[in-house]
């Protein structure tokens, strides 16, 4: 009896966890290119095996609305946003992300840590590769973002 009690209690504690969403780097997402024969993205296994499911990621948002005070959507980059000199990331490095009703976020130049579902859809418009619905989003203290080389020459950067 003893050992079906512990069973049952320990079953209780495992289903109310949290599920950890697993963290997707900037790396994954270099991975993603455009097959200009086919026009159609070539998404390699490790970015396949994340799209569509819970992840967590890190970086810097870019506002698309420089007036409003509070975002539900923005871009997302590897880098802080630079001045106009300095070109934008590549498309396989820039995220849209939309942030599900009742999430909002202060515009900043701080990190931030989202969580939410990661989709391949590219937007000639916004020149991003990625649509991210967004569940959760906070600003982060310690964080020291990847090396990043010039957006221009960077490993997996698209014309």
């Amino acid at each position: 009896m003893k050992t079906l009690k512990f069973l049952f209690s320990l079953t209780v504690v495992i289903f109310s966890m949290p599920i950890m969403s697993a963290e997707v780097s900037w790396d994954t997402l270099k991975t993603l290119e455009y097959d200009l024969k086919t026009k159609k993205s070539v998404i390699k296994p490790a970015l396949k095996s994340v799209l569509g499911k819970e992840v967590t990621m890190k970086g810097f948002m870019m506002p698309l609305d420089f007036e409003s005070k509070e975002l539900v959507e923005f871009l997302f980059m590897p880098y802080v946003p630079s001045c106009m000199h300095v070109p934008p990331p590549s498309a396989n490095q820039l995220v849209l992300v939309k942030l599900k009703k009742g999430n909002k976020i202060k515009p900043s130049f701080y990190p931030i840590e989202i969580t939410g579902k990661l989709s391949v859809e590219v937007s000639a418009e916004l020149a991003s590769s990625y649509k991210f619905e967004g569940t959760k989003v906070k600003e982060l203290k310690d964080y020291t973002p990847p090396a990043v080389t010039h957006p221009a020459t960077a490993p997996g950067s698209q014309p």
